[in-house]
């Protein structure tokens, strides 16, 4: 069985998410602060709140919302998940194409939200300057906001010196210092070289490997992916990934990542040892980079190629 689960199967990210279907914004708060272990802990149940309320309305602002960061001004949990909400908003106005493809109306609403959610995330970070969720979401719209490399670092840093090591948020830093958003491979990899000289045996970041190639995939193809040494530092990153069956968001991720770099380079043995961690769950990133037949979507790719991993089919 294959499946896209935000939830992994997790119970609190469960709660999470069913609170934020049923547009119950009490109980969410209460499921979004209630026995957090860890940092990555946060983060991972706001994103999935953030997650689950803008796939209910998309590009308009979920009911209640407004109203509770009204009656608590000071709740970190409510100007975080409303700045993020103010993200993925931004992201659904815009839409999916180049900017040359794109209305300029669009492009303009689309820099006037991420503006907004830069202020909620802002008031968030103030008022509790623990909390990594407003810097991960402020990393996330980064890209959008065309900031500068130095600024994009900054916000990886301080994300960093409050949730170490966690690979859904700092994806984004990768993602905006890449090929696709004005920088560049070469940029992108020195950074990550540099960040994981202090990652501690058992990190999900050498995965961020993978995401930066994904990146240069979408704007060459395929072809660099013969490169001896490319490949080379693959099979290195994905040596140093958690060998055990994934339990946590951040490593469904970074066995997805693995799983789809070893296909797209044609080594279904490598790719069959990250499928096997997976326990059937696929992440929407990086197969949807994948889907370029009618009918086929992020997870029929990803069963599709699973199979051929399975039988060793080098496609």
């Amino acid at each position: 069985m294959a499946r896209i689960d935000i939830t992994y199967g997790r119970p609190e990210l469960a709660a999470v998410r069913d609170a934020a279907k049923r547009g119950d914004l009490r109980v969410l708060g209460a499921a979004l602060t209630a026995g957090l272990t860890s940092a990555h802990d946060r983060l991972d149940r706001i994103r999935v709140a953030v997650s689950t309320l803008t796939a209910r309305t998309g590009a308009s602002v979920p009911a209640g919302l407004d109203d509770w960061v009204r009656a608590e001004p000071g709740n970190p949990t409510a100007l975080a998940v409303r700045g993020g909400v103010e993200v993925d908003r931004a992201w659904e106005i815009r839409g999916g194409d180049l900017a040359g493809h794109t209305q300029q109306q669009r492009l303009r609403d689309f820099i006037a939200v991420l503006g907004q959610a830069e202020n909620y995330c802002r008031a968030a970070a103030q008022a509790d300057p623990r909390d990594p969720a407003p810097w991960a979401y402020l990393l996330m719209m980064a890209r959008g906001q065309q900031v500068d490399t130095d600024e994009v670092l900054r916000r990886r840093e301080e994300l960093e010196a409050r949730a170490p090591q966690h690979l859904g948020s700092q994806l984004h830093a990768v993602i905006a210092l890449g090929p696709m958003w004005g920088g560049s491979t070469e940029l992108a990899l020195e950074h990550i070289r540099k960040w994981l000289t202090s990652a501690p045996a058992g990190s999900t970041l050498p995965a961020l490997f993978f995401v930066v190639q994904y990146q240069r995939f979408l704007r060459e193809g395929r072809g660099f992916v013969r490169d001896a040494d490319v490949r080379a530092e693959g099979h290195r990153a994905a040596e140093r990934l958690p060998t055990g069956p994934c339990a946590t968001p951040d490593e469904f991720l970074a066995h997805n990542y693995a799983a789809a770099w070893f296909m797209l380079t044609r080594e279904p043995g490598r790719a069959n040892r990250h499928f096997k961690l997976l326990r059937g769950y696929a992440t929407e990133h990086p197969w949807e980079d994948h889907v370029g037949t009618a009918g086929l979507n992020a997870l029929a790719v990803f069963r599709g190629k699973r199979q051929s991993a399975w039988l060793r089919l080098p496609v």
